[in-house]
């Protein structure tokens, strides 16, 4: 069965700074047309980043939610950057960690139905401390917790971000039961 679908057409509704509104209109396998409202986002990073048995983790507010959240730290891709190099700037920038070693974890679909944004997923380790660097527009706490304070953030409902609920999961695979 054929699944995939054909652009007819496509109108930019909105340019911004990190994302582009786009309608589409779409032959559907069917031969039916269809519309597609589609959110273009750029590349981000997103890192695991462990220091004597702790993970860092922020803490911050997120405008869409009217929330403070609990993240791993992340961020977005520069236009040409390197994704390993801007995972190591998000990590530092964020929580003032240079990491030494980095290893790529895999990538994933925030929400597939209606954006293009990938996430690109890290392990960090064998941290040393710099600086943090934070964007003018950023206000974010850190912390280092342990596998069992995580679990219990999740469990109690606290820690519902999806690239660091994925992350979470691509180190348990590829890492920890290794």
């Amino acid at each position: 069965m054929k699944l995939r679908e054909e652009k007819i057409s496509s109108t930019e509704i909105y340019k911004g700074k990190i994302i582009n509104l786009y309608k589409d209109t779409v032959l559907c396998p069917n031969g039916r047309t269809s519309t597609r409202e589609l959110i273009r986002h750029c590349e981000a990073v997103c890192v695991l980043a462990e220091l004597d048995g702790k993970f860092a983790i922020e803490q911050q507010y997120r405008y869409p939610y009217d929330a403070i959240l609990n993240e791993f730290p992340a961020g977005k891709v520069d236009k040409g950057e390197d994704l390993q190099v801007a995972a190591l700037r998000e990590l530092e920038e964020e929580i003032g960690y240079k990491a030494n070693k980095i290893v790529y974890l895999g990538k994933m679909y925030p929400s597939c139905a209606y954006t293009d944004e990938v996430i690109h997923l890290y392990y960090a380790t064998d941290l040393i401390k710099t600086e943090r660097h934070l964007d003018i527009d950023e206000a974010i706490n850190f912390s280092f917790k342990t596998m069992d304070e995580i679990n219990e953030l999740i469990k109690a409902g606290q820690l519902n971000d999806a690239k660091s609920l994925c992350i979470l999961q691509y180190y348990n695979l590829l890492i920890k039961n290794k």
